[in-house]
C-alpha cells in the first residue's frame, strides 16, 4: 500500500478514537484505576496523540538519497527503508491505551503487519481500539489481537518463526526471557523495561517545585509508570525543608475511588501489585530508611487494592527499596552533597531510564543531565516529552527506541541499500583490469 493510503486510513481511524475519548477515558479508568480526570486529560490524549504522530509519519519520505558515488563512473546510492514484516507487540498492563495506540501506530506507518497482546489483567481499551481498526479500511488480517497470559501466549509470540519484529513493554526479568525466546530466531527486538529514576533537585531549585514535581513524577497512576521518578535526590542544605513539605503535601493526596472528582490516586492493579509493593515497604522499614507518611492501606477503602502514597527519608542508595523498580507509590528521598555525588547516586544502578535534573541554570542542569547513564532526560520537568523525540532506555532498562522518526524508522523498518552504477561500458567497471588482462608488453627491457 502507498504511504499516502496508510496515512489516510489511520488518521480515519484516530476520528473515531477521538470521537470516544470519553468513553475511553471511562474504561481504562475502570481498567487500570487511574482517576478519570487523569484518564480523560492525560491518557486518553496522549494515546490520540502518539497514534496521530504515525499515522501522519506514513507519509513521510522512506526513501533517502545518498552522496554520489565516484569511481570509474558515477554511480548513485540511496537507501530504502522496506517494513520488518510481522511485528509482535506485547504490551504491559500499567499504560494499554497509551501504549497499545504507539505499539500499533508505528509497525502500521511503516507497511508492517500486527499481532498484538494486551495484559489479561487490563485489556479492555485496547481490544476497543483494535475493533475501531477491525471496522476501518484497514485490510483483513494487517491487525490481529491475542489475549492470554505471558507464558502461554507472549513466549510464542516470541519464538514462532514467522514473527519477524518483537517489542515487548515490561520488567526487565520478562524481557530477558523474550530476548532468550527471540534469538532462536535472530529477531528484531525493541525492549523497554524497568527504570528506576533519578529527580536531581539542585542547590538552587525552587523547592515548592522541586515537591510538586516529586509528587507527581512518583504518584500519577500510583506509581505504576516505568520512568516514575521515584528517587528524589536533594542537596543536604535543603533536605529537611524538602522532607517538611512533602509529607506535609502528600498526606493532602486524595486517594480513593477513581471515578469520584476529588480523587488524585486511585488503587494499585491488582490485590497481587498491592501485596508486592507492601513487600517493599517492610523491606524499606528493616532496612533502616524513616517512614516519613503513609506505609499503610487507607482507612475506609477495603474494597480496592489500595495503597497509602509513601515517603521514606534517610534512604541510602543502596537499600533494596533505592535500587529495585517498587512499580507503586513509594518516594525515597536521597540525601547529596555537591553536584557530583548527585550524578553518582543517580547512575548507581542497573537502570537507565530516564533522569530529570531540576535548577534555574540551565546550562548547568544540562551538565548534569549529560552525565546521566539514561535513554531520556528532563530538564525542569517529568511527564511529558516530545513525541518527536525518540524514547528507551539505557543498561537493563531496554534495547532499542520508540516514538519518533528515529523509532520508527531504526526499529519497523529494514534498511536496504540500493546502488546504480550510471556507467553503460566495460571499461567504466572498476574491476574491468581484472577480468581483462592488459597486453604484456613485448619489449627488450628486463
Amino acid at each position: 500500500m502507498e504511504p499516502a493510503e496508510r496515512s489516510r486510513i489511520m488518521l480515519d481511524i484516530l476520528k473515531i478514537f477521538k470521537e470516544k475519548a470519553v468513553d475511553f477515558a471511562t474504561l481504562e479508568t475502570q481498567n487500570i484505576g487511574a482517576p478519570f480526570s487523569q484518564s480523560l486529560m492525560m491518557l486518553a490524549t496522549s494515546a490520540q496523540n502518539r497514534f496521530e504522530w504515525f499515522a501522519k509519519a506514513a507519509n513521510r519520505v522512506f526513501e533517502e538519497p545518498m552522496p554520489l558515488f565516484r569511481g570509474p563512473a558515477v554511480a548513485f546510492p540511496y537507501i530504502r527503508r522496506e517494513p520488518i514484516g510481522v511485528c509482535a507487540q506485547i504490551v504491559p498492563w500499567n499504560a494499554p491505551m497509551i501504549l497499545g495506540a504507539a505499539m500499533l501506530g508505528a509497525p502500521l506507518a511503516a507497511g508492517n503487519s500486527v499481532v498484538i497482546k494486551p495484559s489479561i489483567l487490563t485489556p479492555c481499551t485496547l481490544l476497543d481500539l483494535v475493533k475501531i481498526i477491525d471496522e476501518s479500511e484497514m485490510p483483513q488480517g494487517v491487525v490481529n489481537v491475542v489475549t492470554g497470559t505471558g507464558q502461554t501466549v507472549g513466549e510464542k509470540m516470541a519464538a514462532h518463526p514467522l514473527v519477524d519484529k518483537v517489542t515487548f513493554t515490561g520488567s526487565t526479568t520478562s524481557g530477558k526471557r523474550v530476548l532468550c525466546l527471540a534469538a532462536e530466531t535472530i529477531k528484531n527486538t525493541t525492549m523497554e523495561l524497568g527504570g528506576k529514576s533519578a529527580a536531581i533537585f539542585l542547590d538552587d531549585v525552587d523547592l515548592d517545585l522541586a515537591v510538586d514535581a516529586s509528587i507527581w513524577g512518583c504518584f500519577m497512576n500510583a506509581g505504576q509508570i516505568c520512568y516514575a521518578t521515584t528517587r528524589a535526590l536533594v542537596p543536604e542544605n535543603l533536605y529537611d525543608a524538602y522532607v517538611e513539605k512533602i509529607t506535609e503535601k502528600v498526606k493532602r493526596i486524595k486517594v480513593g475511588d477513581p471515578m469520584d472528582p476529588q480523587t488524585t490516586m486511585g488503587p494499585l492493579v491488582s490485590e497481587e501489585q498491592r501485596k508486592s509493593v507492601e513487600g517493599y515497604i517492610a523491606t524499606g522499614k528493616k532496612e533502616g530508611a524513616t517512614l516519613a507518611c503513609g506505609g499503610g492501606r487507607p482507612e475506609g477503602l477495603e474494597k480496592g487494592a489500595y495503597v497509602e502514597p509513601t515517603v521514606f527519608t534517610d534512604v541510602d542508595n543502596r537499600m533494596t527499596i533505592a535500587q529495585e523498580e517498587i512499580f507503586g507509590p513509594v518516594l525515597c528521598v536521597i540525601k547529596y552533597n555537591g553536584d557530583e555525588e548527585a550524578v553518582r547516586i543517580a547512575n548507581d544502578s542497573r537502570y537507565g531510564l530516564l533522569g530529570a535534573v531540576f535548577s534555574k541554570n540551565i546550562e548547568r542542569a544540562i551538565g548534569i543531565g549529560e552525565q546521566l547513564r539514561v535513554g531520556n532526560v528532563w530538564i525542569n520537568e517529568v511527564h511529558f516529552m516530545s513525541l518527536d523525540l525518540p524514547y528507551g532506555g539505557s543498561k537493563q532498562s531496554g534495547i532499542g527506541r520508540a516514538r519518533g522518526l528515529h523509532g520508527l524508522l531504526n526499529d519497523y523498518t529494514e534498511t536496504k541499500s540500493i546502488q546504480i552504477d550510471l556507467g553503460h561500458s566495460r571499461e567504466q567497471r572498476a574491476w574491468y583490469d581484472l577480468i581483462v588482462p592488459k597486453p604484456v608488453d613485448s619489449g627488450t627491457d628486463d
